[in-house]
């Protein structure tokens, strides 16, 4: 702010309109009363008022009665001792000439005025609306407790990941496409058995067993341009071990311009989970495997038995063997269940791709289930002339195991309603019942493996858990979909898609 010097104080009314050319608003308060003697263009703009307003030969205290009490101390300690005072950034209220409230935040001056016999005759006001600093100020203030509160949050939330990395025994890993290297923790390192942490990924793939190591390097070079989030499980041997080790690898990739240039995860010891897996795997390949030799043998003493005539005018005994029928079927399509995930575990699960009607295999289908389930109404909609390049086979237990699951859950008398639909580049089927439905905290696992959806409406739900997953896979080595679709009304609706035949 530039200091007004005596002499253009003493001159000031006889340069009224040199002082309305500065653009620093400036009054002038005489005697002990702080009357309003001049004031500048400025500082009425300052005030918000134009001349018409009553204010010019008035004390401060009646033209503007709302001034703080600490400004009125301030001006009459400078009238008496002659001293200047000076302040910054102060929060000043006032009423414009409307009589509305305004505030700013000012940087302003009081001089003493003196007159020739040297005695105080006034005060020299000078103001400065500093509202625009004062606000830029506490932005920066603001922005700057956020970013230390920002780098607080992400240093405590750094350490609590390393701290669950650690707890986890996870390893972590980084790939750089660019050097196209491979750089471990401490942990990682420990996990490949490595005495370095950083290794060339032709490396890292020559200790991946000799059966994944080509799918491995596929799922890499394909991954390096998706900028998704991955995950791998695959078998090595370690340089410092003659035993195969299970790695689950996650991570994600960081891309630049559309490029791939840096991949970073988390590296997983699951030998042990893996192993006991792969021992409950093979005992179910085997048990399926016995069980599967008597139960044919069974069905077909059944069947025989059902069609002897002294049975054929016992309406309980043939209901009977009827059921007894069903339950074979129910078993075997169960043992068939364990051993696909059996084939699909040791991956043997082999796709037969043909070209076909998948109209004709609903059709097909539900002829048999209607017999098998004639307690509950089977509707086929929209399903012709509909041809898909897929296993049929495994469409037809994809379709089994969606069917049988409304049934299960669907009470006699309700409908089970299969619809198909030709839509561009694929056909979607839906399986929809009349039954309890799923519960909204249940549908997130549905597809999952050994996932169990039990409901207390329904006798004997619970299952092994094997039959949505089985689906899932067939769908998804299919290139596919499949999906549950919310309903308002009750029960269930189940999609999938394939794609249609070129």
């Amino acid at each position: 702010m530039p200091n007004v010097n005596d002499s253009v104080t003493l001159s000031y009314a006889e340069n009224e309109q040199v002082l309305n050319l500065l653009p620093i608003p400036i009054a002038v308060l005489k005697g002990d009363l702080s009357v309003i003697s001049f004031a500048n263009d400025a500082m009425f703009e300052f005030w918000k008022r134009d001349r018409s307003v009553a204010t010019i030969g008035l004390p401060l205290t009646t033209a503007f009665p709302e001034t703080d009490p600490s400004f009125l101390a301030q001006l009459k300690h400078v009238f008496e001792t002659g001293l200047s005072y000076k302040n910054e950034e102060i929060l000043l209220t006032l009423n414009d000439g409307a009589g509305h409230s305004y505030s700013i935040f000012i940087d302003y001056t009081y001089q003493a005025i003196r007159a020739q016999n040297g005695e105080i005759a006034g005060i020299l006001v000078t103001a400065q609306d500093v509202s625009h600093k004062v606000s830029a100020k506490q932005l920066l203030q603001d922005t700057t407790q956020q970013l230390k509160d920002s780098n607080h949050a992400l240093a405590s939330s750094n350490e609590e990941c390393l701290m669950a990395i650690e707890t986890a025994k996870l390893g972590t890993w980084e790939f750089s496409a660019e050097r196209g290297n491979l750089s471990f923790s401490k942990r990682g390192a420990e996990i490949y058995g490595l005495a370095e942490d950083q290794v060339s990924l032709s490396a890292a793939l020559d200790l991946v067993r000799e059966d994944y190591r080509a799918s491995v390097d596929q799922a890499f070079s394909q991954v390096k341009d998706a900028g998704e989030m991955f995950e791998l499980e695959y078998p090595i041997r370690p340089l410092n071990s003659d035993q195969d080790r299970w790695v689950r690898l996650t991570g994600r990739v960081t891309t630049a311009k559309g490029h791939a240039t840096m991949l970073k995860g988390t590296l997983m010891n699951i030998t042990g989970q893996k192993m006991e897996l792969i021992r409950k795997n093979e005992f179910i390949a085997m048990a399926s495997h016995e069980l599967k030799t008597p139960l044919t043998s069974l069905n077909g003493l059944v069947q025989l038995m059902s069609r002897r005539p002294e049975l054929k005018g016992d309406g309980s005994l043939r209901e009977m063997m009827a059921l007894a029928l069903s339950q074979i079927r129910k078993m075997t399509r169960m043992i068939n269940s364990f051993v696909n995930i059996s084939r699909l575990e040791a991956g043997k699960f082999d796709l037969d791709l043909t070209d076909f009607d998948l109209g004709e295999l609903v059709t097909e289908y539900l002829d048999e289930v209607r017999v098998t389930a004639p307690r509950h109404q089977f509707i086929q909609q929209g399903c012709a002339q509909l041809r898909v390049k897929a296993d049929r086979v495994k469409i037809g237990v994809l379709l089994t195991n969606l069917v049988a699951n409304a049934i299960k859950f669907t009470p006699a008398g309700k409908s089970i309603t299969v619809s198909c639909f030709q839509k561009p580049g694929f056909v979607e089927v839906s399986v929809m019942d009349e039954g309890c439905g799923i519960a909204e905290k249940d549908r997130h696992k549905i597809f999952e493996r050994f996932s169990q959806i039990e409901n207390t409406q329904v006798k004997n739900s619970s299952g092994f858990g094997i039959g949505l997953f089985l689906c899932s896979e067939i769908i998804r080595r299919h290139q596919g979909e499949i999906w549950l679709e919310d309903s308002d009304d009750i029960g269930c609706d189940f999609h999938f898609r394939l794609p249609v035949v070129d």
